[in-house]
């Protein structure tokens, strides 16, 4: 039976012709998604999409495969054990994800879309109809181009609509829809009538902290990077921190949510006080050490260990960074917290890491419903009013860190 769950390779599709004035509609479709602020921050997730669509477009779809985008995408090779390094399945389901986010927002309701089924590599087009319906041959308005397998007739859609109208009927008249958690974690900050301010650190932060980790030694790169110029170090932040920073973006953005992204360095006591916070970074942003240090869980360090530590249990060390050299068993930890802290009175989220890792995995949970529900199982309470926290497991394959586990949660 040919695989067609995406894993270890794509089911093969022929998908309709283009013409050349539809494929320069996609073209320039995926350019404005690539600029966007859900893509422009990274690395990984345009550059996904921009080999998917083009080979697409080309009409390669036998050549979308997990391997083979492992290879010519992400550089690695070409035997590698896609069972142990995931890159292409998580950065699927972060694009998948983020192409969602961006067609929620109403100014680009009626662009031509760009979606991925789940569990597939290969890209779908929807274009609206151009042309004024002429018989039974002509596509109906809207009508997209994508697999014939998962065409529906119009009756069965009209099905649907009055399906999910009578649904939607039946949630108004007995008391509405329930939330996610993802949606009930985020609504006192997007219920809020004040901007969002999340603070990041930069290169001159985080020098600062890796300094404490280990003192500079002649011709160390740390000595290097401090001869730099001010300016120059704090136009430069962690690539961990930025994706974190592009997930809590993207997600606020289609909330329609004003933000504000400052250096941590910046920010005084005062500024925090004006409205909800976001902090990314653990070690090298004095605010999430400085907020979060009476909470049951808070970073911590002993010596050359840095780990979470749990007040309860303040002894233990299972949540310590382990060392990243590629192997199978390198991990990182990292903390998701909500709380109305009570030095600033406001609402402050933390998103942080021991390591970049761990802080990237933590942008991707944040804005993830599945990883809510884990925490929901496991400290199950008044998530929209009471206090939350959040410990999260990553395993880390050489420079990418893997999808959040969560391994504890406390609501209060």
């Amino acid at each position: 039976m040919p695989d067609t769950t995406g894993v270890g390779g794509s089911l093969e599709i022929d998908l309709p012709s283009l013409s050349p004035k539809q494929k320069d509609l996609i073209r320039e479709q995926l350019a404005r998604i690539l600029v966007s602020p859900l893509f422009c921050h990274s690395k990984r997730f345009p550059e996904f999409l921009r080999y998917t669509v083009n080979r697409a477009l080309q009409e390669d779809t036998a050549g979308i495969k997990e391997r083979t985008i492992g290879v010519e995408v992400f550089g690695r090779e070409p035997n590698y054990d896609t069972s142990l390094d995931p890159v292409v399945r998580m950065t699927a389901v972060e694009v998948r994800k983020r192409l969602a986010q961006y067609y929620q927002l109403a100014s680009h309701e009626h662009e031509p879309r760009i979606e991925f089924e789940r569990g597939s590599y290969v890209p779908e087009f929807r274009l609206r109809d151009e042309t004024p319906a002429q018989g039974p041959a002509a596509a109906a308005p809207g009508e997209g181009v994508k697999r014939p397998a998962y065409r529906r007739s119009s009756a069965w859609i009209l099905v649907a609509c009055v399906a999910t109208a009578a649904l939607a009927i039946s949630g108004f008249l007995l008391g509405g829809t329930k939330q996610s958690p993802l949606d009930v974690f985020w609504s006192p900050v997007t219920a809020s009538k004040s901007a969002v301010l999340i603070c990041m650190p930069d290169l001159d932060t985080i020098l600062g902290s890796m300094d404490e980790r280990q003192p500079p030694a002649p011709n160390n790169l740390m000595q290097d990077v401090s001869r730099l110029p001010v300016a120059f170090r704090r136009d430069k932040v962690s690539f961990g921190d930025s994706m974190a920073v592009a997930s809590i973006a993207g997600l606020l953005g289609t909330q329609r949510k004003e933000f504000w992204v400052r250096h941590s360095e910046d920010m005084k006591l005062d500024d925090l006080r004006e409205g909800p916070v976001v902090l990314v970074g653990a070690y090298s942003n004095q605010w999430a050490l400085q907020l979060g240090n009476e909470l049951r869980y808070s970073f911590a360090r002993e010596g050359d260990t840095y780990y979470i530590r749990d007040a309860a249990n303040p002894s233990a060390r299972q949540w310590t960074e382990r060392p990243n050299d590629g192997a199978p068993g390198a991990f990182d930890y990292a903390l998701i917290s909500r709380v109305l802290d009570p030095t600033t009175g406001s609402i402050v989220i933390t998103a942080a890491g021991i390591r970049q890792y761990g802080t990237q995995s933590a942008g991707e949970c944040i804005t993830d419903a599945s990883c809510f529900e884990q925490a929901e199982k496991i400290a199950p309470g008044d998530w929209a009013k009471a206090n939350v926290q959040i410990v999260i497991e990553t395993a880390v394959i050489g420079e990418n860190p893997g999808k959040a586990k969560v391994v504890a949660a406390r609501v209060w």
